[in-house]
C-alpha cells in the first residue's frame, strides 16, 4: 500500500504544480491616493465622500478615478452600516487604446463589525455591489454604448495594532488587512474569484480632524481563467472630518 500511496501523492503534487505554472501573471506597479471627507449629521449619522486617484507605472499612466458619496449609520460603537453610489472611470492599460475609458456606476451596501482588544482590534466588513458596466468592446460613438448588470460581494478583515504610547501626541497604529472580491451569479450566489487585496501599513492620527493611512498593497486580479494581473502599489488615504 505504501508505494501506491506514494505514487498518488506524487501525482497530486505534480498536478498542483502544473496548475500553478499554467497560470500567467502580468505585473504592474502603481500609486493609489485618496481623500475621505466626513460630514457629521448627528451622533449616529454622517455623510462621506471618497475621491480616489489611481495610477500604474507609478504616476505615469491613469488606472482609475472614483467618486463615491455615501451615508453612514453607527447604531453602536462597534457596528456601522453604509450605503452609497460609486462612479468609476476605468482606464485601459494601453494608452493608445481608443476609446480608453470604460465607465461604471454601482450602488452598494455595507455592514462592519469591530472586535476591540486591549491594544488592538479586529474588524470585518461585507460590501454588496450592484454594478452597471459599459459593455466591451467599447464603441467610438457614445450613443451606441450599452451597460450590463452584475453583482459582486467583497469581504475585508482588518487588524489594527497600537504602536505608540496611549498619550502620544500623534498616535500610530499598524494596519493589516486582506480583502476578497467574489462575483455573483444572477441568482445572487457567489461563484467566481475576482480579486484579492493585501495591505500592510500604518495609520497616524495627525489631529482631531485628520488621519493618514499609508502602506504597501498587493492586488491579484483575475483577467481570465488562466491570466492574472498583479498590481504592487503604494496606497495612501487622507481622512478629514469636518
Amino acid at each position: 500500500m505504501k508505494p501506491r500511496k506514494t505514487y498518488f501523492t506524487l501525482l497530486l503534487l505534480v498536478t498542483i504544480f502544473q496548475s500553478m505554472y499554467s497560470q500567467e501573471y502580468n505585473k504592474v506597479n502603481g500609486v493609489w491616493n485618496a481623500a475621505f471627507l466626513d460630514f457629521p449629521l448627528s451622533n449616529k449619522m454622517s455623510l462621506r465622500t471618497e475621491l480616489h486617484l489611481r495610477t500604474i507605472s507609478y504616476f505615469k499612466v491613469w488606472n482609475q478615478q472614483i467618486f463615491r458619496p455615501q451615508l453612514s449609520y453607527t447604531p453602536s460603537k462597534n457596528v456601522s452600516w453604509r450605503a452609497g453610489y460609486s462612479y468609476l472611470k476605468n482606464y485601459d492599460q494601453d494608452t493608445t487604446a481608443d476609446p480608453r475609458i470604460r465607465n461604471e456606476h454601482n450602488i452598494w451596501e455595507q455592514v462592519q463589525f469591530t472586535l476591540p482588544l486591549k491594544k488592538a482590534s479586529f474588524s470585518t466588513w461585507i460590501r454588496l455591489e450592484h454594478r452597471f458596466q459599459e459593455v466591451l468592446p467599447l464603441q467610438q460613438n457614445k450613443s451606441l454604448r450599452e451597460f450590463d448588470f452584475s453583482s459582486r460581494i467583497r469581504f475585508r478583515l482588518t487588524y489594527l495594532k497600537r504602536l505608540s504610547q496611549e498619550q502620544a501626541k500623534i498616535p500610530l497604529n499598524l494596519v493589516v488587512y486582506n480583502e476578497i472580491f467574489t462575483l455573483m451569479n444572477p441568482r445572487g450566489i457567489p461563484f467566481k474569484f475576482n480579486q484579492n487585496w493585501t495591505f500592510l501599513g500604518f495609520r497616524a492620527k495627525l489631529s482631531k480632524q485628520i488621519t493618514l493611512n499609508t502602506g504597501f498593497q498587493k492586488n491579484t486580479i483575475s483577467k481570465s481563467t488562466t491570466t492574472y494581473l498583479k498590481n504592487r502599489l503604494w496606497n495612501t488615504i487622507l481622512f478629514y472630518r469636518f
